[in-house]
């Protein structure tokens, strides 16, 4: 999956002067002219230098593509590379298609290896999207080998040859024959002479879709092929490998006829999203660019000042990194909709500035809402992008707020392998790589974050590990490769600092501001944090970063990529005390969040990448989750017959007293735990020192993924619930205490949209809290279900409802008597106890009534104060009395 690229070849492609006389604009002030509909011409700016190539275009992959001197080039030589059109299609329609490109090589100091340049038309993928077609489209390609022969979808022997020691024009028209089109394409010199052409017959089928400009190394091999069955990484094109010399550039591209559509609004960039949260009165915005080279770096932020009349309020400079930019603005009136505006201006091809602007919303602060509702993400795939559906779905339940709780990246997402390096010079294309793969994230799920508030937070994927323990920031074993799991599992990161903080910015630089600044090892900054909206405050938690490495704290374990590879040990023995999981810095921050109930908190979530317990099983004698993808997925109803339990340290089951710890700090707020990762929608309750004696948690499905991962016991557990045999009281194979309550198993789901993506038990989780009940209720919803039709359902299990009281006072069996607060509603109340003063909980209790109840027999101080006002009662030397039976 990895792919590793040599330094000095990149560095001398992408700076080696280009063969042929340099591009001259023949347009006028726009990046692209469209006169009508069905007309397309390129315009790309000489002044520009930079890899993106304009907002009517999608680069395969983008690393490998820059803009100079008026031309697209292809500096990096690979099968398949691509550049995709946007805005223009070729339909269905009976009609006429002409395409013609200006076309040179890079250079000729060197023979070409084989591979070819041209066209590619009839663009078709899995989902029917345009998005999806410029990422994973398949189609008829039409140009000139590197041995100079013309070719329509294949090559004839008999054809002649053109030298390409020159400029080249190629000429592509399609014209209806007899139920069939007649295709031609002619290469001409820059006079307009035809040096070579090349007539045939083909269906209309093979040219309707997508078109794009390829740069090919490789074998040319005979095109359209069909689209097949969609199964494992099958969605991405063939014989995307690095390799071979074949690099051109191209200028001057027109398609034109009245079999083409236009479609304007499918630009994407050069704002390509932004993603908000406001929290105690501070707007937090990031916008985020794809590289803009040498255009400008300003982006301005507006609101609507009534009317249609736009404010300037604040401007901020695109990261050369992460290339985004970071809007703070304090003192934000959160009791109103702001519509937002980003403006930002680009030099076109005349040199004249064009504006492009986003618009949202910033949405008020909904604290005078009855229910507040969560949307809890994980786990973004590719597979079934753009997830149109899922984000129709999700956007029915109208959420205040939205979690993606990790891997929104995947390494492979968007096809070209990846590209890991430790090189400083080979940093910044690697760099580009990962922000191809995190703008598809942003293209298909935009038209929520553009208007509701949104945390992001990274996890291994994001980072370009397939596990990840941070070992508080030190670099991976330099002396291991980075392919494989090797140097991951020797403990921290695999990328550079300033990579590890580029991803990071992208995704989080919209967040609160970090409880602590201050930086962890090689510089690596830190973002969590806690939010506050709609009276809930949500703690957003690092639980990698400083996470020990299991492979290094349990060396007898013969640990590999999580997994122990020896089949004696006993994970009971994992539990090393010097093993960190939180790490000291966050479990204070947590010690003095749960205290915290200022701002009008009604209640708390602890937010994570991942669960605190592994519910995990393998057919008896699997050893990892290696053969996951290939699993056999069950029919309805059916349960494997001898599954056992797993023992993963990518869990957090793992480090157990880390574990425990994190825990009795969530219930001290009463806080629940959401999360993802796992691919394993779940509802539990963690336990501690006994079942169900720790808070719930959420664990949420997939949104896409080829891991599909499973709970199926071979026993029952204790106290299940009924006809379900794998819910009840667990031990995981680390020893936690763990009570499941609901699951979503991978099976043979029917319904609508990709087999592939259903039958992995893919979706989402929508968490309602009620400020009037203090209540949460839980549903675990599949991707494909629409949640607006008649008779629509959640996964089996679910809804589960949540008292916000039995996140720690579950089977509370000791009273502390009646407290009043006469006068005075919905006070916050702490418990603590005698004599050291130890808090064992706050809270905002519901009305002016409380009964405190704790877990143990002794003496106790209640405190009833207003965290925002003057008032504060105590009640001391309170003795706890035992609950009868």
């Amino acid at each position: 999956m990895g792919r590793r690229i040599d330094r000095r070849s990149f560095l001398k492609r992408s700076s080696g002067a280009a063969l042929g006389a340099t591009a001259v604009s023949l347009l006028g002030p726009s990046q692209a002219v469209a006169a009508g509909e069905n007309v397309f011409r390129s315009a790309w700016p000489p002044q520009a230098e930079r890899p993106w190539a304009g907002p009517e275009y999608w680069a395969n992959p983008l690393e490998d593509w820059r803009i100079r001197n008026g031309r697209l080039e292809c500096i990096g030589a690979g099968g398949d590379r691509n550049v995709f059109l946007l805005t223009h299609d070729v339909s269905s329609r009976e009609g006429t298609l002409a395409m013609s490109v200006r076309v040179g090589r890079m250079e000729d100091s060197e023979d070409l290896d084989e591979g070819y340049a041209g066209f590619r038309l009839g663009i078709k993928s899995f989902v029917d999207d345009y998005r999806a077609r410029a990422i994973h489209g398949r189609g008829l390609n039409a140009g000139i080998t590197a041995e100079g022969k013309l070719f329509i979808g294949e090559v004839k022997t008999s054809t002649p040859r053109v030298k390409l020691n020159q400029e080249l024009r190629l000429n592509l028209n399609a014209q209806p024959s007899g139920g069939r089109y007649a295709v031609t394409l002619r290469a001409e010199d820059t006079i307009g002479k035809t040096l070579a052409e090349v007539t045939r017959q083909v269906q209309g089928g093979w040219l309707e879709g997508g078109v794009a400009l390829v740069s090919s190394s490789g074998k040319v091999e005979p095109t359209p092929k069909p689209l097949g069955n969609l199964t494992g990484y099958a969605f991405y094109p063939p014989k995307q490998e690095r390799g071979g010399n074949v690099r051109f550039w191209f200028a001057d591209w027109i398609v034109d006829g009245n079999k083409v559509d236009g479609h304007v609004n499918h630009t994407f960039g050069p704002i390509l999203f932004a993603l908000y949260t406001v929290s105690r009165g501070v707007l937090k915005l990031s916008v985020q660019c794809p590289p803009m080279g040498n255009a400008p770096k300003e982006i301005r932020l507006e609101i609507r000042n009534g009317g249609n009349r736009w404010k300037a309020i604040a401007t901020a400079e695109l990261d050369p990194d992460a290339w985004n930019a970071v809007f703070r603005v304090p003192a934000w009136n959160d009791s109103k909709d702001h519509a937002y505006r980003l403006f930002y201006v680009l030099p076109d091809a005349s040199g004249k500035l064009r504006q492009y602007t986003y618009e949202g919303t910033i949405r008020k602060d909904p604290k005078g809402q009855n229910e507040i509702t969560v949307g809890l993400l994980t786990c973004m795939w590719d597979m079934g992008f753009p997830h149109a559906e899922f984000v129709r779905h999700l956007g029915w339940h109208k959420p205040d707020v939205l979690f993606w709780t990790g891997d929104q990246v995947y390494e492979p997402v968007g096809g070209f392998g990846v590209m890991e390096t430790r090189d400083p010079e080979l940093l910044v294309p690697s760099m580009h790589d990962y922000l191809r793969k995190w703008f598809l994230f942003g293209w298909a799920t935009r038209d929520l974050t553009r208007h509701i508030p949104s945390v992001c937070m990274p996890d291994d994927h994001d980072m370009f590990h397939g596990n990840i323990w941070g070992c508080g920031g030190k670099a991976t074993d330099p002396g291991l490769p980075l392919e494989g799991d090797a140097s991951q599992d020797s403990g921290g990161y695999k990328m550079p600092a300033r990579w590890v903080n580029m991803a990071q910015r992208t995704q989080t630089s919209h967040l609160p501001d970090p409880f602590d600044v201050t930086p962890i090892q090689q510089g690596i900054m830190v973002y969590y944090t806690h939010l506050q909206w709609g009276g809930i405050s949500f703690a957003i938690l690092e639980d990698r970063k400083w996470k020990s490495a299991p492979k290094v704290e349990c060396p007898q374990a013969e640990i590999h990529n999580g997994f122990p590879k020896d089949p004696g040990w006993d994970a009971l023995k994992d539990d090393v005390p010097t093993a960190e999981l939180l790490g000291r810095r966050q479990l204070d921050f947590l010690e003095y969040w749960a205290a915290d109930w200022s701002g009008g908190t009604w209640m708390k979530f602890a937010v994570s990448q991942t669960l605190f317990a592994c519910l995990a099983t393998e057919p008896y004698g699997d050893s990892d989750d290696t053969f996951d993808p290939r699993l056999h997925i069950l029919p309805m109803g059916e349960y494997p017959p001898n599954d056992w339990m797993m023992a993963d340290h990518d869990s957090d089951g793992w480090p157990q007293r880390g574990r425990n710890e994190a825990i009795r700090k969530w219930r001290k707020g009463f806080a629940m735990h959401l999360s993802g990762d796992q691919h394993l929608g779940t509802t539990s309750h963690y336990g501690v020192d006994d079942f169900r004696d720790g808070v719930y948690a959420v664990c949420t499905p997939a949104i896409s993924n080829i891991f599909p991962r499973r709970w199926f016991p071979a026993q029952p557990g204790k106290n299940a619930l009924p006809d379900t045999r794998n819910t009840g009281d667990y031990l995981d194979r680390f020893g936690n205490r763990i009570t499941v309550l609901a699951v979503a198993n991978p099976h043979r789901y029917p319904g609508a949209g990709l087999e592939a993506l259903r039958h992995r038990a893919t979706g989402y989780s929508i968490v309602r809290c009620n400020r009037q009940t203090r209540d949460v209720y839980v549903a675990v919803w599949p991707r494909w279900i629409d949640p607006a039709e008649s008779g629509a359902r959640p996964y089996n299990g679910w809804p589960v409802t949540v008292k916000q009281l039995d996140n720690g006072l579950h089977g509370a069996g000791w009273a502390l008597g009646k407290i009043e607060t006469p006068g005075r509603r919905d006070q916050v109340v702490q418990v603590l106890k005698e004599p050291d003063r130890e808090v064992v909980y706050t809270v905002r209790i519901n009305g002016s009534l409380f009964s405190p109840l704790v877990r143990e027999p002794g003496t106790y101080t209640v405190v009833a104060f207003d965290p925002d006002g003057g008032y504060r009662q105590e009640w001391k030397g309170l003795q706890a009395s035992k609950l009868q039976e």
